[in-house]
């Protein structure tokens, strides 16, 4: 008779197989007819799940394009690369994808065409599982319309590029249909966010003269009524939510000389006006988007209608040369990254322009799942501080599993591997339904689309989400003065660490550093930025605006990159020693040096990140009289200096030490280091850790303590993991 085993090979993998019976998940006892009988059902599934194994969808290069070519280096120019996915051999770039649209106001319109006037457009909703309500393309149409016409005819603002109109509000539909409106007016939007600060705030209105800012809230209202002799310029505030409006908010504007108005009435008095606009021409600017970088006053990055258009057509590009059906599919994009950021600016009028429809979150990132579930998105796009969220939360559910739930995890974890290696994704496969059904139903069940950028992401949390979530997750890189991205991966490419290569809207150049020993003829350099995307410079500031570009017109990014053998872009290091931290915050690590040097406990310190982690951590040469004296004071058993510097005592000491001159001088939480190593042995000359001038020398200071630096992150992350 023909036993168990052999009848389930006719249909099962044998890995399966034996898995079950290493688990005892099969009693060979069983009867002939009983494993006959549910042998029926499982060969139906499995030869369904041929079928569809046959008749899997690819994602593929189009014709002439190659992964192992992703970008081609321009002849006669060595370093200089261009996208593989531009039309003819001679060009370097593309300003749009779709040749009617040139303004943000055409793309509008095309999407506006492409779709209709009763097509969804912009969608809320008020209550954690409530239903969302949308606004139709054609009602955003006539609203933008009003707005635009109230601006000018009954606020007074002149229709013009020289005009700005600030915006400070969390994403909702009210923000993009104030930017569309005065677009449609060439007057300039300029996003104000609370991370900014006040200072900065007050510098920012004052620098562009704004008398109008559209608000979303009464705490921002007070805020920028009790600030107002700092705003001198300002006279009219718009409020997006109209019920927390009142008369003594009124009379409270009214005291400092600002008019107070809700965001539905002066929508309302435009429908009143006759119907005039001033549409831009593609050089004019749409937006002014301060930077608050890490040290001075805010640099406002001037970027034009052409700016945005050209680099949303280098994303179209790609999705059009690999997903051609992509442009005429229904797509719903979940909107939460701040609008006063050009990453979900980019990706707004990408979507408006094919007619997709956007969904808000309502404020709450610590809700945004129930967003999600109710929205029900097909593109999400993410950080990766939200991703590296998602590969702990899973990473912990695995390692709290039971033996026999891990061996299955892993087992599907290694199939969904194999198919993301033939190019293709999707969440249809057994393994989906068994493991990672509800992981892809906390965003909604339904993405196909995932973008992620403002800073690295590592090749494992990547590979992880694309196998979990059962999205194409696309990895950009730029900055706000290339408008967002530069360069972007191919749809379906299942490796990590690099950021694709360059979008079709710029080329990417190598410049030599040779103080760091990077040159472009070994194809490492800073990334250096030149097309259509890319901003003509800083708001009323020459100086800067002469810093960013080089001779040749490039911008100088002050990022160290490597293009690898298949053309992508590895970004490896900075020119300038300003750090990047996973949740996209910047620091400055010489500046944080110079406070907690002045510490008694410390003679050299050396400030580090890594673009992977959250925190800072420091290396200490300690100044080890100071140290004696505390260690004696309190410790008081005898050691040897090594003994007292590994001491968890004596490092708990120090970085109290670290953090409390760091309140006192006022650095923020994340340039507070989180964890410290005390080396004995100086830097010096002669060890080459410092300049002649006797300058921290921070490549080598890096390369020398690079396994230091590893141990520590990975301790730390340990103990923080255990809290």
């Amino acid at each position: 008779m023909t036993n168990t085993r052999e009848l389930l090979s006719t249909v099962l993998p044998s890995e399966i197989i034996n898995k079950l019976f290493d688990l005892n998940l099969l009693n060979p006892v069983w009867s002939y007819s009983f494993i006959r009988g549910t042998l029926l059902s499982t060969s139906i599934a499995a030869f369904i799940y041929f079928i569809k194994r046959m008749s899997e969808k690819k994602i593929l290069p189009p014709k002439g394009v190659s992964r192992d070519h992703q970008s081609v280096e321009v002849p006669g120019q060595i370093g200089v690369f261009k996208s593989s996915l531009l039309e003819k051999d001679e060009d370097l770039y593309i300003e749009t994808s779709i040749p009617s649209v040139t303004t943000l106001c055409e793309a509008f319109e095309h999407g506006l065409a492409k779709r209709g006037r009763n097509n969804k457009c912009l969608g809320y909703h008020e209550t954690k599982t409530g239903p969302y309500k949308w606004y139709t393309y054609g009602e955003v149409e006539d609203m933008a319309q009003n707005i635009g016409n109230a601006i000018v005819q009954k606020l007074g603002i002149v229709p013009s590029n020289d005009s700005h109109i600030g915006i400070y509000a969390i994403n909702c539909p009210e923000w993009i249909i104030t930017a569309l409106g005065c677009a449609k007016q060439s007057i300039v939007v300029v996003p104000l966010y609370d991370t900014l600060g006040a200072d900065a705030a007050s510098f920012i209105v004052q620098q562009t003269e704004i008398s109008v800012i559209v608000v979303d809230n009464l705490e921002k209202v007070n805020n920028l009524l009790e600030n107002k002799e700092n705003l001198p310029s300002l006279k009219n505030i718009i409020v997006i939510q109209e019920y927390e409006i009142d008369d003594n908010l009124f009379q409270k504007g009214k005291n400092v000389g600002v008019e107070i108005l809700p965001w539905q009435k002066l929508e309302s008095l435009g429908s009143e006006c006759t119907n005039k606009v001033n549409l831009p021409k593609k050089d004019d600017t749409y937006i002014i988007c301060y930077t608050s970088g890490t040290t001075g006053t805010p640099k406002g990055v001037i970027l034009t209608h052409k700016n945005l258009v050209a680099n949303m057509s280098g994303f179209l590009r790609i999705m059009d040369r690999f997903s051609p059906e992509f442009a005429n599919e229904e797509h719903t994009i979940i909107s939460f990254l701040p609008l006063s950021h050009m990453f979900e600016q980019v990706n707004h009028w990408s979507c408006l322009t094919l007619g997709f429809q956007i969904g808000y979150f309502r404020g709450k990132i610590q809700e945004l799942t129930y967003d999600m579930k109710a929205l029900k998105p097909t593109i999400f796009p993410a950080v990766p501080r939200l991703l590296n969220r998602f590969y702990d939360l899973i990473q912990k559910n695995v390692h709290n599993s039971g033996f026999i739930k891990r061996a299955i995890f892993n087992l599907a974890y290694n199939r969904k591997i194999a198919q993301l290696k033939r190019y293709t994704i999707n969440r249809e496969t057994i393994w989906d339904k068994l493991i990672f059904k509800k992981i892809q139903e906390n965003i909604g069940g339904r993405v196909q689309y995932m973008i992620t950028g403002s800073a690295p992401i590592s090749a494992e949390v990547l590979e992880t989400c694309r196998v979990a979530l059962g999205a194409t997750i696309l990895e950009g890189y730029g900055q706000t003065e290339c408008t967002a991205l530069c360069t972007l991966t191919f749809p379906g490419d299942y490796t990590g660490g690099h950021t694709g290569s360059p979008a079709a809207c710029n080329i990417i150049k190598l410049g030599d550093v040779p103080e760091l020993n990077y040159f472009a003829k070994d194809r490492c350099g800073e990334v250096l930025i030149k097309g259509p995307n890319v901003t003509k410079g800083y708001y009323k500031n020459p100086e800067k605006t002469a810093e960013l570009f080089n001779e040749e017109g490039f911008l100088q990014t002050g990022d160290i990159g490597r293009v690898l053998p298949d053309g992508t872009l590895k970004i490896i290091d900075r020119k300038k020693h300003i750090l990047k931290l996973a949740q996209g915050e910047y620091v400055a690590p010489e500046k944080i040096e110079n406070i907690y040097v002045r510490c008694d406990s410390v003679q050299q310190v050396f400030v580090e990140g890594d673009s992977l982690e959250t925190y800072l951590i420091a290396i200490i040469v300690p100044d080890m009289e100071s140290i004696k004296k505390w260690y004696h004071g309190h410790v008081k058993s005898p050691a040897s200096s090594e003994d007292i510097c590994n001491d968890p005592q004596t490092i708990s000491h120090v970085l109290s030490e670290l953090q409390t001159i760091g309140k006192e001088m006022k650095l923020n939480s994340i340039e507070q280091v989180k964890a410290i190593h005390i080396d004995l042995n100086p830097f010096t000359v002669e060890n080459g850790l410092l300049t002649p001038t006797l300058k921290s020398k921070r490549p080598q200071l890096r390369s020398y303590y690079n396994e230091i630096i590893k141990e520590l992150y990975k301790s730390t992350n340990a103990t923080l993991a255990k809290k």
